[in-house]
């Protein structure tokens, strides 16, 4: 802040050229009161974020008090610090920390959710191998019963269609020796000569 120098003449003679006392007559107040209602706008937490917003509209309500006496120019305000009762920045502390508790809970529950669906997604893999393992087993015997039903049936129709094949399949697995012992009356095997 400093004296316009058109008003340096009116300083001296209204204030005897006492800085000290135009600065409490003039300014002081006006500086408590607008720096009070400027600062009855904002929350603290708004105040302290903001606090750039909070000096201009500071500068503008003091501007705006000083205009009808325009001895001083307001150059700037510099809030630097604002203070708290105790309780107050207890209550901050408290609500912090039940909103850092809160976030934890999410990102705890985030975690749960993730980890439900990862076991979910292993369990229908596996369920899923299991029953493409049961499905392959089933495919594999079916396929196995159809073959020896086929093998069965050529055999059958090979059987009805030539009769000897039994005789030619004893011949092909004999091995050129008689059996050592036999049945008084019985006929000597795989010698029916016709």
């Amino acid at each position: 802040m400093h004296v316009l120098p058109e008003k340096v003449a009116e300083m001296y003679s209204r204030f005897s050229g006492d800085l000290n006392a135009a600065v409490n007559a003039t300014v002081a107040p006006r500086v408590l009161q607008n720096t009070k209602i400027v600062f009855g706008r904002y929350t603290a937490s708004k105040a302290v974020a903001e606090r750039g917003q909070l000096n201009n509209d500071t500068i503008k309500a003091i501007t705006d008090s000083l205009a009808y006496d325009p001895v001083f120019q307001i150059e700037g305000v510099q809030i630097e610090n604002i203070d708290f009762s105790p309780e107050y920045i207890r209550s901050v502390e408290q609500r912090m920390q039940a909103e850092v508790e809160v976030q934890k809970l999410q990102q705890n529950l985030q975690r749960e959710k993730v980890q439900a669906e990862i076991t979910v997604t292993q369990a229908t893999a596996k369920a899923n191998a299991v029953r493409a393992e049961a499905q392959a087993q089933a495919d594999a015997i079916k396929m196995r019963g159809e073959a020896e039903a086929n093998a069965i049936r050529a055999k059958g129709e090979a059987l009805n269609n030539n009769p000897n094949i039994v005789s030619l399949t004893q011949a092909e697995k004999w091995n050129g020796q008689l059996p050592t012992t036999m049945i008084p009356g019985a006929s000597v095997p795989i010698l029916n000569a016709r």
